[in-house]
């Protein structure tokens, strides 16, 4: 709420995925073109189900989610960046639907699923909490939350290139809205080793993964902190599918990565 006590909704203009549609323009791959390493640190081994990729780029994370036998969605603002995911993968028998739109404007399900994974989301932080409430109710029960960032260690030297960490959204803004219905598996900074792309000069990630208890299960539970957990079953969606992605909003919110040099939103280190 603002102090009016108002809802703040922040929606991406058509400008926003204009500059993003523009910025990939400017390279074949702007991405490693391979998969976040937290991403498959965090996930290989899991019972594969229904997963959320939120700010796909060019889609890496989620063929290679398709790869493990999960049935993808996945999100994003660029055109131009799911076109290139397409193409991708449509080499593969994957099942994987791309959806041209930022988080909140796609109208998730409460629940419907078994991962949702934002690798360095471009979520901008606003006082009603919006982008991190949609994170975690998008999470089926028994399902599992995989947030990660870049580690910003010198905030006042990104702000002196016009990037304020305080503008967006961070795994420790999602790990404080998490209650009792949650566990939390892993929340630390990690060393990261990549082997290219444009966030291969960041040197550390803050990981967070969590975990939706079922129903009749507490946080008290004796579950190993590390323990995978056992995911539900898919569950069916309200999309409404075109041949190639959902019905488009005329105006989607943020929901991509950032440039190179550290300045504007958020980048991942692999796409």
């Amino acid at each position: 709420m603002d102090e009016a006590g108002e809802a703040t909704e922040v929606t991406t203009t058509s400008s926003e995925a204009d500059e993003w549609d523009a910025r990939y323009k400017e390279s074949e791959r702007v991405w490693s073109g391979e998969p976040n390493g937290a991403l498959v640190d965090e996930m290989t081994g899991a019972r594969p189900g229904r997963a959320l990729d939120v700010g796909c780029g060019e889609g890496a994370d989620a063929l290679w989610l398709a790869r493990q036998g999960w049935a993808v969605t996945a999100l994003d603002i660029s055109r131009i960046a799911l076109d290139r995911a397409r193409v991708h993968a449509d080499t593969e028998d994957v099942d994987i639907t791309w959806a041209l739109s930022g988080l909140l404007d796609a109208e998730l399900p409460a629940g419907g699923f078994d991962l949702v994974s934002a690798q360095y989301p471009a979520l901008r932080r606003t006082a009603d909490r919006a982008a991190e409430r949609a994170l975690i109710s998008a999470v089926a029960p028994g399902g599992t939350l995989l947030v990660v960032h870049h580690d910003i260690r010198d905030a006042a030297a990104a702000r002196e290139h016009g990037f304020d960490p305080d503008d967006w959204v961070t795994p420790g803004d999602v790990a404080a809205l998490l209650d009792d219905s949650w566990l939390t598996d892993v929340n630390e900074v990690r060393e990261r080793s990549i082997s290219g792309g444009a966030g291969a000069h960041h040197t550390h990630d803050v990981i967070l993964r969590a975990h939706r208890l079922l129903p009749h299960r507490s946080h008290h539970t004796n579950q190993p902190r590390d323990q995978r957990p056992s995911l539900v079953e898919p569950r069916n969606l309200r999309f409404t599918n075109t041949s190639d992605a959902f019905e488009q909003p005329e105006q989607v919110q943020s929901g991509v990565k950032n440039d190179s040099e550290g300045v504007g939103v958020p980048e991942p280190g692999h796409r």
